[in-house]
């Protein structure tokens, strides 16, 4: 009796160790279903058989609950190439791992810019988030783009779904006053907006259409401008700060901003970093 109800426990141990290991990738044992590949959507295969050839199935996965991107299929490949799908069949994230993404796969306007603007390099992983394209490079760099295309920027922390897309109507109405006011002929081109502020409160993320990024509080009050090699409108940068920096580094300007609460850091144009105080007193050179 004693063994039969020690066998028991053993069993029921590892079965809930297998749940336990399973629901590290966010979904629970019986939230996915292992399927053959035949009884993947027909778009699905012809574009799998389209662009790997004669492919190899490692493993076939349905969810029962799609994914933030809509993800419903995923498929792992002999070759090491893993595609999601979603219901209809349509690849919502393509991943290489170390290799490179076949170019018939990239939208034109992205591979263009990789191509011009990363020579050398190659994107090893694509995802359509339905209001973006986030794409990895073959040295690790993220970057993210609009649906047609453009550039929007370097993604620094990684993909972790704390951010969605909005309209730019449904901005405060005080950083709108300030992105028409100071930038007049710039478009908007992305909004998204955190889920969970920054350590500088920033809840909205605004990449404008002269490569100029905003970041904003939730009230609408400017946290961080990045003009990457453009000069910060005088007018957004503190009187003292300005003095400061026209009077001790004559022919550079400020090209970022960043307001961190208890201090403010700038970035010049010879990439020197600046830390002020929150009156705009100067403190250091940060090394």
């Amino acid at each position: 009796m004693k063994k039969t109800f020690l066998t028991s426990f053993t069993i029921l141990s590892i079965l809930l160790s297998t749940t336990s290991c399973d629901s590290n990738d966010g979904l629970v044992a019986v939230d996915k279903t292992v399927i053959e590949p035949t009884n993947l959507p027909t778009t699905a295969k012809t574009f799998t058989e389209t662009y790997f050839p004669n492919p190899v199935y490692k493993s076939t996965v349905k969810l029962n609950t799609p994914s933030l991107n809509g993800t419903i299929y995923d498929v792992s490949l002999a070759n090491g190439f893993e595609i999601d799908f979603d219901a209809n069949g349509n690849w919502t994230e393509i991943d290489g791992g170390n290799q490179a993404i076949p170019t018939a796969l990239i939208p034109e306007k992205i591979n263009a810019y990789v191509t011009a603007n990363y020579p050398g390099l190659f994107i090893v992983q694509i995802e359509n988030e339905k209001t973006k394209y986030d794409v990895e490079l073959s040295n690790d760099v993220d970057l993210v783009f609009t649906l047609q295309g453009d550039f929007v920027r370097i993604d620094h922390d990684g993909d972790n779904h704390n951010e969605v897309v909005i309209n730019p109507a449904d901005l405060p109405q005080t950083a709108k006053t300030l992105i028409s006011t100071h930038f007049p002929n710039a478009t908007i081109r992305l909004v998204e907006k955190q889920n969970k502020p920054d350590a500088n409160g920033t809840v909205y993320d605004v990449s404008l259409s002269n490569n100029f990024e905003i970041d904003f509080d939730v009230n609408g009050n400017w946290t961080e401008i990045d003009g990457g090699s453009k000069a910060i409108p005088v007018a957004l940068i503190p009187a003292k700060i300005n003095t400061y920096v026209t009077t001790t580094y004559p022919g550079l300007f400020i090209t970022s901003i960043d307001n961190e609460k208890t201090y403010t850091e700038v970035e010049l144009s010879n990439d020197t970093d600046l830390i002020f105080d929150t009156l705009g007193n100067f403190l250091r050179i940060d090394k």
